[in-house]
């Protein structure tokens, strides 16, 4: 599953063996559909990374609402789920770099991407997902 725009990014692929590439959307219309219902695990690594982002409403549907949703399917078809967090997500370092939970809250990244990540985070920590996947 990947975007794959405009740019050179195909040629990641040229040897690779896959049985179809799906944009992120028809992805979770086909998982919606059952399409995918005998995965085992979902490894989700996909994020806008640009630290310079500046559309805020962008990184919130791509990093975090995306990731919430393949997350919450997972957890309802008891499917293994494994998300990329930051280290955007630590800020400045003030506070270390601690992944302990009491600390996750306390956490102010210092830009927009960072806390697109954050938030996905507290929202796993908040709602007990961290007791099944991991991050």
């Amino acid at each position: 599953m990947d975007t794959l725009g405009r740019d050179e990014k195909w040629r990641n692929l040229r040897n690779l063996r896959y049985e179809d590439i799906v944009s992120p959307q028809a992805f979770l219309s086909q998982i919606d559909g059952g399409r995918f219902a005998d995965i085992q695990a979902i490894i989700h690594l996909g994020a806008c990374s640009a630290t310079t982002e500046r559309d805020a409403d962008y990184l919130l549907e791509n990093n975090y609402h995306y990731t919430r949703r393949l997350c919450e399917f997972s957890l309802s078809h008891g499917i293994r789920f494994i998300y990329a967090s930051s280290a955007a997500t630590y800020g400045d370092g003030s506070l270390g770099y601690s992944d302990e939970d009491e600390v996750t809250a306390a956490l102010k990244p210092l830009n927009m991407y960072g806390y697109s990540k954050h938030i996905f985070d507290l929202w796993a920590l908040k709602s007990g997902a961290l007791k099944q996947v991991a991050g």
